[in-house]
């Protein structure tokens, strides 16, 4: 009963709830049958992108990629459940266990590695990053080049503090919150590269599609998207992009 007297290891890093004995995890018997089914592959996906489509409608973010700076998004996990809590866990408290948890199905969700020359993290403003003392999309993209074997490279830096995308409640207020945010990063090249993009979650992919315009003019070939988790949300115009398809309590 020695794992009862540590605080870190009796409460489950997801739920926070008293966890049990599960021998190599920090969770709890619930919140790890989760982890394992709650693969981001059901209900009607776009193809490309990983949206939540109608029948018969088109895919609402695909359409606003005008000039398709993105081509195709892998994530293991909608944001929800105990991938949603980890993930916060991670971004508000900084512990790594969280990201060491995400970051093998992230690895997994990539059908061919050898596709990507490079991990590329969405950066951090220099402010937001003295904060937190660390980048959460580094973290992920550290621990999956090591299960890839691809490299990281910060090719882009924020050179602008912007307000956290979470009070964004609109598409619109999403994207002019990041336009122009990114720059690339001091002596940076990737012409002629294939890169991956690493985020914790995608939402509206505001934030990704002001990532990948900067790439593409630094002269990359092709740019995808590897995320935790997918927000579906509504992407639509003044509508509210939070909270709205996934509200439910644990199943």
């Amino acid at each position: 009963m020695e794992w009862l007297l540590s605080p870190e290891g009796a409460l489950c890093l997801s739920c926070g709830r008293l966890r049990g004995q599960l021998s190599g995890l920090p969770l709890c018997p619930a919140c790890a049958r989760e982890l394992v089914r709650a693969p981001y592959g059901r209900g009607m996906l776009c193809p490309r992108c990983k949206s939540l489509i109608r029948p018969g409608k088109p895919c609402a973010f695909c359409a606003r990629d005008r000039d398709h700076l993105l081509g195709e998004t892998f994530a293991p996990y909608r944001y929800h459940g105990a991938p949603r809590s980890l993930v916060l866990t991670l971004k508000f408290r900084g512990d790594a266990r969280a990201a060491a948890l995400l970051a093998p199905a992230m690895a997994r969700s990539l059908r061919d590695p050898s596709a990507f020359d490079a991990l590329v993290p969405v950066p951090l403003s220099a402010q937001r990053l003295r904060e937190r003392g660390f980048n959460q999309a580094r973290e992920l993209a550290e621990l999956v080049g090591v299960q890839t074997g691809l490299p990281v490279r910060d090719l882009l830096v924020r050179v602008r503090k912007t307000a956290r995308q979470t009070d964004q409640r609109t598409l619109r207020e999403r994207t002019l919150n990041v336009q122009d945010a990114f720059a690339p990063a001091p002596g940076a090249s990737c012409q002629g590269k294939r890169l991956l993009l690493v985020d914790d979650v995608r939402t509206t992919g505001a934030t990704v599609l002001s990532c990948a315009r900067v790439l593409r003019q630094m002269g990359a070939t092709e740019i995808g998207l590897l995320a935790a988790c997918i927000a579906p949300g509504l992407i639509k115009g003044q509508k509210k992009v939070v909270g709205k398809v996934f509200r439910k309590g644990r199943r």
